[in-house]
C-alpha cells in the first residue's frame, strides 16, 4: 500500500481509541481490548515490515507482548507501581526475544532478528500505557483529555494520507492535529491553552515521525507490512497520553 492508503487505517485506529475512551465506566476494558488488537496487528505485520528471518517467533513475541501488556495494565492499573508493571511486561518481551533466537535452528541474520524483535516488543509493550492513561482519566473525570489526544492523532494520520509533498504534509498534519487537540482538551477536559498545545505538539510530531520512519521501509507498501505502519504511531502515543493525564488532569 502507498502512504495515502496506509494512513486512514491508522486514523481509524486512533478514532476507535477516542470513541472507546468516552464510553464511561467500562472504557478501560474497551481501551485494553483496542490496545490488544493494535498489538496483535503490529505483531503480525512486524517481521514482514522489517524482512526479519524466523517470522513466526517474532510475531509471537511482539504480538504476545502487546496483548500481555494490555491485560496486565488493566488488572494492575490504579495501584502503586502500575508503570513498573508495564516495564516488567517489556522486559518479559525482551527475554522472549532472546529465547526466540536461541530456539532458532538456523542462526542467520541473528543481529537483525534480535534487534528487530526487541524494537517491536518495546513498541507494543509501551502501547499498554493507553490503558493506564484511561484508568487514571476515569478516576480524575478527565476522559475528555484522552479522547482529545486520540482525535488529534486521528487527524494527524488522516492528513498524512494526502498526496502533498512530505514536508508540507508533515507541517499541515502537525498544525491541524495540534489545533484540534488544544480545542478538544479545553472543551472536554478544561485544559489550558499552553499545556494542551504542548501535549498536542508532542503527539503529532511523534506520530508523524513514527509513520514516516516505518513508512520508509522497503516492504512498507505491501498490505501485510502496512498494518505495522498504521498501528505503530497509535501505540507510540500511549506514553504521551499517560504523561498528559498524570500531569495535566
Amino acid at each position: 500500500m502507498t502512504a495515502p492508503e496506509r494512513a486512514p487505517l491508522g486514523a481509524a485506529l486512533a478514532l476507535l481509541m477516542a470513541l472507546v475512551a468516552l464510553t464511561g465506566a467500562h472504557s478501560p476494558t474497551l481501551v485494553a481490548v483496542a490496545v490488544a488488537v493494535i498489538g496483535a496487528l503490529v505483531g503480525i505485520a512486524w517481521p514482514a515490515l522489517l524482512e526479519l528471518p524466523s517470522p513466526l517467533g517474532t510475531r509471537i513475541a511482539v504480538g504476545g507482548t502487546g496483548v500481555l501488556g494490555a491485560v496486565g495494565a488493566l488488572l494492575i492499573a490504579g495501584r502503586d507501581g502500575a508503570v513498573s508493571a508495564v516495564i516488567i511486561v517489556c522486559a518479559i518481551g525482551v527475554f522472549a526475544s532472546f529465547v526466540h533466537q536461541m530456539m532458532r535452528r538456523e542462526r542467520t541474520r541473528l543481529t537483525d532478528s534480535l534487534t528487530g524483535t526487541v524494537a517491536g516488543v518495546m513498541l507494543t509493550g509501551l502501547g499498554s500505557c493507553w490503558v493506564l492513561a484511561q484508568v487514571a482519566a476515569v478516576d480524575k473525570a478527565a476522559t475528555g483529555l484522552v479522547a482529545a489526544i486520540a482525535l488529534g492523532l486521528a487527524v494527524t494520520l488522516l492528513v498524512n494520507a494526502t498526496g502533498l509533498p512530505t514536508a508540507v504534509r508533515v507541517v499541515l498534519a502537525t498544525v491541524l492535529g495540534t489545533a484540534l487537540t488544544v480545542f478538544l482538551a479545553g472543551a472536554l477536559a478544561g485544559i489550558e491553552l499552553l499545556p494542551a498545545a504542548v501535549a498536542g505538539l508532542v503527539t503529532t510530531v511523534g506520530a508523524c515521525g513514527a509513520h514516516l520512519l516505518l513508512g520508509s521501509a522497503l516492504m512498507a507498501r505491501r498490505p501485510a507490512a502496512s498494518l505495522a505502519v498504521a498501528g505503530a504511531p497509535v501505540a507510540t502515543v500511549g506514553v504521551v497520553t499517560l504523561m498528559a493525564v498524570n500531569l495535566l488532569a
